[in-house]
């Protein structure tokens, strides 16, 4: 029951973030949001979950995981409801900000729980499970709050957050037991040293990905300087929020490496792959929520499946097996054409999700294995922000390429029609994102034409695209392979890992 409760408060923060994502035009047309208000608000709870997720590492630390995790589910039931309920914007962007700072602690501290509650010799196989129940629940959040939101009205399908938080509440108070609080002070500079830095670049990255502009740097820079100052003070500091021994371990640095390259792939595909099944295919962004449905069932037990193999075949072969899987998963899409049977589209999908099901199993067991008793928070909310500032990235980056590409090869066409590159990519998003109907109700003679011309060049362009995405989990590969070397992952040192202190 403690891994049923954790995988769905991690699941119920994931699938929140997708139930507004699909339906943010449906919830616009309700308050009649102005366009950057839309973009505020549908970015809003990401940006403060990655602005609060190492405060919430550091918090459960020190006050006990299980007391914070159940006060972000609270929190997630309160400000779910006020979002759901909102009379007007003002209401809604409160709402919007004060529930990505509840997800914070579910995301931050559910895996956290999880490696304190089991003890080492069952904790791999307990994490896989963790896992492969996110997995399994994180499908249905957004396919029950679409369908509401399509049925009813956005309302409904923004209270499946609260309800599921509530189920949370219910089993972690029953379940779930306490896990033991550090004496720590708490290190308010570091965390606003680092909450500076991760919102800089989480907001640069999603103003890159709505739109083409120098401006989304100036924030990226600042959160890089905030970035560079929380490591200099946390050098200094006697009591620092992030403990940096935990980075001299290569074994640790190696999975890192192999998860920020996962979610820079998991970003990019799902990015490249909306533009085709949407804008080539004709999809509705409906029918292509139901075609991840089984990519990601699947991948709930490739990530069951992966914990038993690296107990015997060692974490550093499961890892590179995982990257393997999504590099072919990526090469697997340069077949793609006009008319590739959907099925082997869903393939390829499914792939690409099995294929960082099975690298996240060794990657979260070895990382937390690595924790000190009292930095289970932390490393726990470090996996958390990593992995969701290179999704972000990811998504933005082939995102931009993508329209970069389509408009070389279609520039001439669009310039002569009076279309400007950020113009065609705002119609492209739209596209992808709401609808072509409601893209053709916002501007139907231009939407018109960069549909028409992307159904000739997007194919050209994810196949440039997907050549060099295949690079990543192939560096990714020898990073890991490298590292592991120092810190060999023998049977002996896996007993010896899973039985001792991680000091």
């Amino acid at each position: 029951m403690t891994t049923v409760a954790m995988g769905l408060g991690s699941a119920v923060a994931v699938g929140d973030l997708r139930i507004l994502a699909a339906n943010i035009s449906i919830v616009s047309d309700g308050m009649d949001f102005s366009k950057n208000t839309n973009i505020f608000v549908s970015s809003l709870a990401t940006l403060t979950l990655a602005a609060s997720v190492l405060g919430a590492g550091v918090l459960g630390d020190r006050y006990g995981m299980k007391r914070m995790f159940v006060t972000g589910a609270w929190g997630a039931v309160a400000f779910g409801l006020l979002g759901a309920l909102a009379p007007n914007t003002v209401v809604m962007i409160i709402a919007r900000a004060g529930i990505g700072v509840a997800f914070a602690f579910l995301s931050g501290l559910s895996l956290a729980i999880m490696n304190a509650v089991f003890p080492p010799e069952r904790r791999a196989r307990a994490i896989a499970q963790y896992l492969a129940v996110v997995y399994f629940f994180g499908v249905f959040p957004p396919t029950l709050g679409s369908l509401l939101a399509d049925q009813i009205g956005w309302r409904t399908g923004l209270l499946v957050t609260p309800v599921l938080a509530i189920v949370v509440v219910v089993i972690t108070i029953r379940y779930v037991p306490e896990t033991a609080s550090s004496h720590r002070r708490i290190d308010i500079a570091g965390l606003l040293l680092v909450a500076t830095a991760l919102i800089g670049v989480t907001y640069g990255i999603s103003q890159f990905q709505s739109r083409v502009s120098p401006a989304a740097l100036i924030p990226i820079l600042i959160g890089l300087l905030a970035g560079a100052a929380f490591v200099w003070w946390e050098l200094r500091c006697d009591d620092p929020a992030l403990e940096t021994r935990i980075f001299r371990s290569p074994r640790f640095n190696a999975v890192l490496s192999a998860g920020a390259a996962n979610n820079l792939v998991q970003g990019g595909s799902l990015t490249m792959v909306t533009f085709y099944l949407i804008l080539v295919r004709d999809l509705t962004t409906w029918e292509f929520s139901l075609l991840l449905i089984p990519a990601t069932l699947v991948s709930a037990l490739a990530a069951v499946v992966a914990g038993r193999a690296a107990l015997r075949f060692g974490n550093c072969a499961v890892v590179v097996a995982g990257l393997t899987v999504l590099a072919a998963s990526v090469l697997a899409r340069l077949s793609f054409t006009i008319d590739t049977p959907i099925v082997l589209v869903g393939a390829a999908i499914s792939l690409t999700t099995i294929g960082g099901a099975i690298l996240g199993t060794p990657q979260t067991t070895v990382m937390m294995a690595s924790a000190p008793a009292n930095l289970g928070g932390v490393v726990s909310a470090v996996k958390a922000s990593v992995g969701g500032t290179f999704y972000g990235f990811g998504a933005a980056l082939f995102s931009i390429f993508g329209i970069i590409l389509f408009v070389r090869d279609s520039g001439a066409t669009l310039a002569a029609a009076g279309i400007s590159l950020e113009q065609a990519g705002d119609i492209l998003r739209t596209t992808t994102t709401a609808g072509k109907s409601v893209a053709y109700v916002v501007d139907p003679e231009r939407t018109a034409m960069v549909i028409t011309e992307a159904n000739s060049s997007i194919l050209e362009a994810a196949h440039v695209l997907n050549l060099t995405m295949v690079l990543i989990p192939v560096t990714a590969i020898v990073i890991v392979l490298v590292l592991f070397r120092r810190e060999r992952d023998t049977p002996s040192s896996r007993r010896k890992l899973a039985l001792s202190d991680p000091d």
